[in-house]
């Protein structure tokens, strides 16, 4: 295989998976260059890397498949937390039926699969190759390093996650994990072990952070810096109930950011410039695909038929936990009647609200288009409330000594989002410490409603060990219809995504019998 040519895109471990078809260096077609053109000279290095973050919310194949901004989307449709407000269109619909990751033969399974692999495998490439490259100084070459690094170890994260079971901390986790990928190749690899894949993948975000120490300070918030690898490895130690190191990470990252004031908060979360936003993706015009992206389905105000037919809603229980002082209160409409704030989808031509829309108590104005005739927009990956949030649970999980500490984090962001919110310590002169469960609940709901659609929940699910439980229509909004199941118990197989059948028929480590239950 050394003298052949192949795409930077083609995905390094399955013959039979397809190559991706569009052009993503901005040298010249991705299926007129070779390898040695990829690294022949730093700019075309730096523009293979591009094409590695654009993976993030570029199109793979079908209208579903817009990179990690698609996974966002079923990963919050997979909870309790956005509710459908009515059937809608297929996308998107059995995922919310957890159904779709549960068939071997289905499209999520398949495309979780391809797009961490492909992410994988365009940081193996660039981490064999940049030192190659005969114009790059060593800080260039360092710094990319450590970009892919942090690339490679989000890509493990994200398939450990979804296809084993889930990291148990302060056991043994010999339970089949994923392949474990540091090299590129177009052979199969054996499937490693829970453990072994949190152990790479924490070794690739030790060393990613030392490369990025020091780093020039980066253009574009597109791309990974020391600040976001922190943040990455907070996330990975919350997962795995490191929960000393989480803290630790997360204070960390967050460091150099500031909390967005209250009128930013309600501006449509669609501008990477915000203040908050550690890490992000910048979707151009000339970038939207012609069916799908991020702001197709999660969007307010763009008219689509996906948004038009089945406004997404919150979780009334968790809904009515917010304060009326807290500005994210007026991220959901209480008023069906309030066009002025809540406009629902808009029309382009006219810009005034789409006559015939569903509309519905509690939908969501969060996520907003800022011109309502276009899908672009930009996607929030990491932002700085995520890394208090991170901080406060991982506290409180330290023990009841820790609740102080906790109500210190959790305070800095709770305050800045609601003026009268007060520490559960001034909130009762009796009993000033609250009790470890009772704050780490109030934590908790913090996190779900700050977090609501970026594409946490099931994990979160998952990590903490807690069941599925949407409710019912009079008690949540969710129609047991729709939604198919409003109950999953901990422990379920369900709570795996299967193996995609071609990667078992493709695969000689695998057969059938190894298939996730």
């Amino acid at each position: 295989m050394k003298n052949k040519l192949y795409k930077i895109f083609l995905l390094g471990f399955v013959l039979t998976f397809a190559s991706c078809s569009k052009d993503y260096l901005e040298t010249k077609p991705v299926d007129q260059l070779t390898e040695e053109d990829m690294f022949k000279n730093i700019v075309n290095a730096k523009a293979a890397l591009n094409g590695t973050y654009r993976l993030l919310y570029q199109q793979l194949s079908g209208s579903e498949e817009d990179g990690h901004a698609a996974m966002m989307i079923a990963m919050d449709y997979l909870g309790e937390d956005v509710v459908f407000s009515a059937r809608g269109t297929d996308q998107f619909y059995y995922t919310h039926r957890w159904q779709d990751h549960r068939h071997p033969e289905n499209s999520l399974p398949l495309f979780a699969y391809r797009l961490y692999y492909r992410i994988i495998s365009n940081a193996n490439i660039i981490l064999e190759r940049i030192d190659g490259v005969p114009d790059a100084t060593d800080r260039e070459k360092t710094t990319i390093k450590g970009e892919c690094l942090s690339l490679r170890a989000f890509g493990h994260f994200m398939l450990v996650q979804l296809y084993a079971k889930r990291y148990v901390g302060g056991a043994v986790n010999d339970q089949r994990g994923v392949q474990i990928m540091t090299k590129h190749s177009l052979e199969s690899f054996p499937m490693s072990t829970v453990e072994e894949v949190y152990k790479q993948i924490n070794d690739d975000l030790d060393l990613s952070l030392t490369y990025l120490n020091g780093a020039p300070k980066r253009l574009y918030k597109t791309h990974i810096d020391k600040s976001v690898a922190l943040g990455l490895k907070a996330r990975v130690c919350l997962t795995q109930q490191n929960y000393a190191d989480a803290a630790t990470f997360a204070l960390q990252a967050v460091q150099n950011y500031s909390l967005m004031s209250r009128i930013d908060y309600l501006s449509g979360f669609n501008s990477i410039q915000n203040d908050e936003w550690m890490w992000g993706i910048q979707q151009k015009e000339e970038q939207v695909p012609t069916y799908g992206a991020f702001y197709a389905y999660m969007s307010s105000n763009f008219n689509s038929t996906h948004t038009r037919t089945n406004p997404k809603m919150i979780n009334l229980q968790l809904y009515n936990t917010i304060s009326a002082t807290d500005v994210r209160k007026k991220m959901w409409c209480d008023d069906v009647n309030d066009t002025e704030n809540y406009p629902g989808v808009i029309n382009g031509i006219k810009l005034t609200p789409v006559e015939g829309q569903k509309r519905v108590r509690l939908m969501h104005n969060k996520f907003r288009v800022q011109n309502p005739v276009s899908r672009a927009g930009d996607i929030p990956l990491m932002r700085a409330s995520e890394m208090y949030l991170i901080a406060a649970e991982a506290l409180v999980e330290g023990g009841t000594a820790n609740v102080p500490a906790a109500q210190d984090v959790l305070y800095t962001l709770a305050k800045n989002r609601d003026p009268l919110y007060t520490k559960p310590q001034d909130r009762d002169p009796v009993e000033p410490i609250p009790s470890q469960s009772s704050f780490r609940t109030e934590i908790l709901n913090q996190r779900r409603i700050e977090l609501w659609g970026e594409g946490f929940r099931f994990l979160d699910l998952k990590r903490r060990n807690q069941a599925l439980a949407r409710g019912l229509k009079n008690t949540t909004g969710v129609t047991s219809v729709w939604a198919n199941v409003t109950s999953v118990a901990v422990g379920s197989n369900a709570w795996q995504f299967k193996i995609p059948q071609r990667e078992i028929d493709g695969n000689p480590f695998l057969t059938d019998a190894d298939q996730n239950p």
